[in-house]
């Protein structure tokens, strides 16, 4: 957290960078009350604390988590870069009342649409292993602070491809800009601008933002040809706001049906046998149905299984289906059925889930 002076009072308020989901605190020391606005977009969300035992502490992490409720989470995959909507710079004024004293102030934050663990460990922006499956729709994603970055693309063998990016932002490369030649491309923070960042909660939730140096090896991306077959190929958000792909194995497809409680019972004034009508006997009034797809990865070494277990908490998971009659890839949002998964300390292991397909419509009484 950083900190700042209000008429002669201590005001504790966010990060230049901070997230969603992780607690967004305001604290006003010996003072009465505080009044917090903040603003993005033009809409403006304002909520007042009262003090405790001297002080007044405001979380707005629901608040902010408010400029997201109608975000749509797409993506251009005909644009070699392009900033997403997953960081939004939020402003805010704060009016703090100590007795008689009334004292304002204002800033602005980085919201980036995730939550980092606050152990120290679990480092954002840092480097990233991942698969580029070819032909698929495919982005690596990474964060700028602003001013000019450059992100080279390349291994020794491959061509060269410098990225220039000048603004803030959670930023997606596009895979149609690694080399078609090349088993797996590099990527680089060419001029050491990009910052990595971690909580250190020693004394609070202060997230400490580093700056790299030149050449920084950003992540690596392994180039893999596609099975023709019994393949899913998914699109999720990971924890950290950026979008991740892999391409699962299937064998089968499961259904599953559902009733409701409701119970139509058939009471008859007259009844008999050759009807097939018995007193007391009903329908149920409605079924659901699903399709259930096992996926799984087998062998997974440590570091994929890592990155494959954002999956199972990611609210935001598609299914690729192709593309359109104008060449644009189509996606079907799916759920990851919630269960117990045990990564063991084996080096390689099976990594398996199963996702839930939407609601096939039936018939209801």
């Amino acid at each position: 957290m950083r900190t700042t002076t209000v008429q002669g009072k201590t005001l504790k308020y966010p990060d230049a960078v901070t997230f969603a989901f992780n607690p967004v605190l305001f604290i006003a020391e010996s003072v009465e009350y505080m009044t917090v606005a903040v603003t993005y977009g033009g809409v403006t969300y304002t909520q007042t604390y009262e003090a405790y035992q001297g002080n007044v502490y405001g979380d707005l992490q629901q608040i902010v988590q408010l400029f997201y409720a109608d975000e749509r989470f797409a993506l251009d995959y005909t644009l070699a870069k392009q900033a997403t909507s997953l960081g939004k710079t939020i402003t805010y004024d704060v009016t703090i009342q100590a007795g008689q004293n009334t004292g304002t102030f204002s800033g602005s934050s980085f919201i980036i649409w995730g939550a980092v663990n606050p152990n120290g460990k679990d480092v954002f922006n840092t480097f990233r292993k991942q698969k580029y499956f070819a032909g698929y729709p495919f982005t690596f994603g990474f964060y700028t602070q602003g001013g000019t970055s450059t992100i080279l693309i390349g291994n020794g063998a491959a061509p060269r491809t410098y990225v220039t990016i000048n603004a803030q932002g959670m930023w997606e490369l596009n895979g149609n800009q690694l080399p078609t030649t090349a088993t797996f491309s590099n990527i680089y923070d060419y001029a050491g601008t990009l910052q990595q960042g971690y909580f250190d909660n020693t004394f609070d939730l202060t997230f400490y933002m580093w700056q790299n140096v030149a050449q920084t090896l950003l992540g690596r991306i392994d180039i893999e040809p596609c099975p023709d077959e019994d393949t899913v190929y998914l699109r999720w958000i990971s924890r950290h706001g950026f979008y991740s792909y892999w391409l699962f194995n299937y064998k089968q497809r499961q259904r599953q049906t559902q009733f409701a409680q409701d119970f139509a019972r058939t009471e008859l004034q007259a009844y008999d046998l050759d009807f097939g009508y018995e007193r007391g006997a009903g329908r149920r009034v409605a079924y659901t149905r699903n399709g259930v797809i096992p996926l799984a990865v087998p062998l997974a070494d440590v570091e994929q299984y890592d990155y494959l277990l954002d999956v199972i908490s990611s609210p935001c998971v598609d299914m690729y289906t192709g593309k359109d009659t104008n060449n644009v890839p189509r996606w079907q949002t799916v759920a990851v059925q919630a269960g117990t998964f045990t990564q063991t300390d084996k080096e390689m292991q099976d990594f398996v889930i199963n996702i839930i397909l939407p609601s096939t419509p039936v018939q209801r009484l």
